[in-house]
């Protein structure tokens, strides 16, 4: 440096501050530190696997997931120990290895014990269980719903899951010290459930990420030069002086904020009930009878287009439930075979008919793993991708493929009965296995009185259930807010019971509140969701009309079993669909031909652009036009992330909003403000900033040390030594008592009286003040620059010495 800077320096020099020692003494490493990080890591895990319970009942996979997360923590904390002061390229592996090993023994010994060596050390033949596990979990999420059963698969597959993420987040936060990535990590895992799965945004999970984020941020870890992690608080015995205290009322503002922003921006993340997307997209079909966020859409689009040689269109179906809990009503799980082999023959008892129709769809609107189909389906052409059948309730389900943009060709037949036949056919007495009579113990009263009320003194079983149809529809409303306002909104016994004092309401009630009437009468009963019948638009395709069925149709509707002929449907939500009715075999009509609807099912809509909505040469794969598959919508996580990195940056923005206050200051010549911005650069960089120092010390430290430019510490340092001891008041008058900056401490001795020195230069010190923090910048690590950046320590205390300078 030139001879000038040289003497300046000189006559700086003052204890040089250096990081904690960490080697020993009061500097070294607590054992109590790898505990500590132990358990944020297992609070970061909490909080990731938390969604899960909202998803899969809890049971088997939560007791497997809690015992491999204390595997991988415990190994974590006693190889640690057992190798302080090893070299750290040694210690990494050994700690990663073992905790590997302890996830392999806790999985043996809770899952695959038979097949474990003495019970505890996992054998080839575990390893060769695990595929077929894997296929099995898969095909239980494929086919299921909210909340899934906790099987030996899934647990499985979670408890491997869990224990992977355990030990990269060990390694993001005691390893790496990365905090804002183990945040990122924890919200990647977290958010799928929200986004995949149907549900509303837990608001309390998102405040319970703020908590990780503020606990990553205000408690650091710090490596020691043998390459020893720990997460721990700053031993100020270890350093000559005490840093600043925490700024308790900046963390508590910036948690504040970032609990504020969690409850604001959480409820308004657009996850959808039903996964419907953000922008110009598709709805996505779920297999359950949440369906009012897309039937109070305010814009409908169309959904899906078909023909068909009928004399009316069909009602499309995606899945049936059975199972009732007294809250949800549960998709069926029946067995399953690949689509190609067929659906099977429809069969009917001797004498009844049987209607055959062939009916191609093209999806233009929708996507998910389930296909529309009339029912009873037989065979399904033109078809990408591959999907699998359950010919039990004739349904179809993707295993590689998406219902979005498909172009297929369904035969299907339907029972025909006359009047006749149908009242001769008992339900309460059909020999039906399964749930399909199961109710609730806690089922309301009121609910079997009612049926008894409205349907008991009916002669057979047929017009019971067409005296509760008729019941509905010519005593309720249909609506579909008042659920929402009267707070009933749901599918359990309650809303039920609501909805018929009520009295209003849509689809989802009325079908569920006639299916538990018709089990209270015996009737064996399930629900189908699906579309109703498109409505004939302009456009004609082969002679017949082509039918446009809009988002807004989404549906569902009960079924009651018929020994001899089947499933029946029936319609009792008000004004929509087509109610059953069949007729005598007497009066020409034909075997049992439904009557007309009561009502039109909706509105027309305008027709699609293309002239031939049934065109494949724009989707031969042969022909270069294959299908996208869709099989995952990413704008709901795509938004969630985007709202957890609200959450996350919030620090890095109060900071930039203090130094852009500060910086107006020193442009107004303030040496205040320039010698508070220094210093939290220093803390946010974690570098030394006791406030033991005085401005010549740390002046000379940060020259001789940091690498500073010499003349513009000399800038700072001047502009603080004139604001804090210069005289306020005229020559030869005395200071006054108390006046003066005092910044970081006193100098070894007292200033002499001279005259007021002018006050700094604003530019000159804004550019020395911009000069320092380059230059403390450039002398750490990128990765101290970024964490500067992103989670700055001075608004948390500063109490972290960097990686790059320890």
């Amino acid at each position: 440096m030139p001879a000038r800077d040289q003497g300046s320096a000189a006559a700086w020099q003052g204890p040089v501050l250096s990081s904690p020692d960490a080697t020993g003494g009061a500097g070294a490493e607590r054992d109590t530190g790898v505990v500590g990080a132990a358990l944020i890591t297992a609070l970061c895990l909490a909080v990731a696997v938390w969604p899960l319970l909202g998803v899969i009942q809890a049971g088997r996979w939560s007791a497997d997931a809690l015992g491999v997360a204390l595997g991988v923590l415990v190994a974590g904390v006693a190889l640690r120990l057992l190798l302080r002061g090893r070299p750290r390229a040694a210690v990494i592996p050994v700690v990663l290895a073992g905790q590997a090993l302890a996830a392999s023994v806790m999985l043996t010994v809770l899952e695959f014990r038979a097949e474990a060596l003495a019970g505890v050390l996992p054998t080839p033949e575990a390893a060769r269980a695990l595929p077929p596990l894997f296929a099995q979990a898969w095909q239980e999420v494929l086919l299921g719903s909210a909340p899934l059963e906790s099987t030996r698969p899934v647990a499985v597959v979670i408890a491997l899951g869990v224990a992977a993420l355990a030990i990269v987040l060990d390694l993001l936060v005691v390893v790496l010290r990365l905090p804002l990535l183990a945040v990122l990590a924890v919200a990647g895992v977290g958010v799928v459930p929200a986004a995949a799965v149907p549900g509303t945004v837990d608001v309390v999970w998102f405040v319970a990420l703020a908590v990780v984020l503020l606990v990553l941020l205000r408690v650091g870890v710090r490596r020691d030069v043998s390459g020893r992690s720990a997460f721990r608080r700053d031993d100020a015995a270890a350093a000559v002086a005490r840093p600043p205290r925490p700024r308790t009322a900046a963390a508590l503002a910036v948690g504040a904020a970032a609990v504020v922003v969690a409850l604001a921006v959480s409820p308004i993340l657009p996850v959808s009930a039903t996964g419907v997307e953000i922008v110009a997209g598709s709805t996505a079909l779920n297999p359950t009878m949440r369906l009012g966020e897309d039937l109070r859409r305010p814009t409908p689009r169309t959904a899906l287009t078909l023909i068909t040689d009928a004399a009316s269109a069909p009602y499309l179906r995606i899945a049936t439930l059975s199972a009732f809990d007294g809250e949800v009503w549960h998709p069926d799980r029946a067995r399953t075979s690949a689509l190609r082999d067929g659906l099977g023959a429809v069969a009917a008892a001797e004498g009844v008919a049987l209607r055959t129709a062939r009916t191609s769809i093209r999806v233009t609107g929708v996507s998910g793993s389930w296909l529309p189909l009339p029912y009873q389906a037989t065979t399904v052409r033109g078809l990408n991708g591959s999907w699998i059948a359950m010919r039990d309730n004739r349904t179809v389900i993707a295993s590689d493929a998406d219902a979005a943009d498909q172009n297929y060709t369904v035969e299907s037949a339907s029972v025909q009965p006359t009047l006749e036949q149908v009242r001769a056919a008992s339900a309460a007495q059909a020999p039906v296995a399964g749930p399909f009579r199961d109710l609730p113990a806690d089922l309301p009263p009121v609910i079997e009185e009612t049926a008894r009320q409205v349907a008991g003194a009916e002669g057979s079983d047929y017009d019971r259930m067409v005296a509760l149809q008729t019941w509905f529809r010519a005593g309720f409303r249909y609506s579909e807010e008042t659920p929402v306002a009267e707070g009933f909104d749901g599918t359990g016994v309650d809303a039920v019971e609501a909805f018929l004092t009520v009295r209003e309401g849509y689809c989802v009630h009325f079908a569920g509140a006639f299916a538990l009437m018709a089990r209270s009468l015996g009737m064996p009963t399930r629900i189908v969701v699906g579309y109703l019948p498109g409505t004939a638009s302009d456009q004609r395709q082969d002679g017949g009309p082509v039918y446009l069925v809009t988002s807004d149709q989404l549906h569902s509707w009960p079924e009651v079993y018929f020994e001899g002929l089947g499933w029946i449907p029936f319609e009792p939500t008000a004004t929509r669909g087509v109610p059953t009715r069949f007729e005598t075999a007497a009066n020409g009509t034909g075997n049992g031909a439904p009557a007309t609807s009561e009502a039109p099912t909706s509105e027309p809509t305008t027709a699609p652009a293309t002239s031939d909505p049934f065109d494949r040469n724009d989707q031969d794969p042969d022909a270069g036009g294959a299908v996208p598959l869709r099989t995952f919508d990413p704008y709901p996580l795509l938004w969630t992330i985007l709202g957890v990195l609200a959450v996350v940056l919030l620090p890095a923005l109060a900071r930039a909003i203090r130094r852009a206050a500060r910086f107006g200051a020193i442009r107004r010549g303030d040496a205040t403000a320039a010698w508070a911005e220094v210093r939290d650069t220093l803390l946010d960089l974690g570098l030394p900033a006791s406030s033991a120092e005085s401005p010549r010390t740390r002046g000379a430290r940060l020259t001789a040390t940091g690498g500073v430019d010499p003349g513009a510490v000399r800038v700072l340092v001047t502009a603080v030594e004139r604001a804090s001891y210069a005289r306020a008041s005229s020559p030869g008058s005395p200071p006054a008592a108390g006046s003066g900056l005092r910044a970081g401490g006193n100098d070894p001795a007292p200033v002499a009286a001279r005259t007021e020195s002018p006050a700094a230069d604003g530019a000159e010190l804004a550019s020395a003040v911009r000069r320092i923090r380059a230059d403390l910048a450039g002398g750490v690590s990128a990765r101290d620059r970024i964490l500067a950046a992103l989670a700055p320590r001075s608004l948390f205390g500063g109490r972290l010495t960097a990686a790059s300078v320890s």
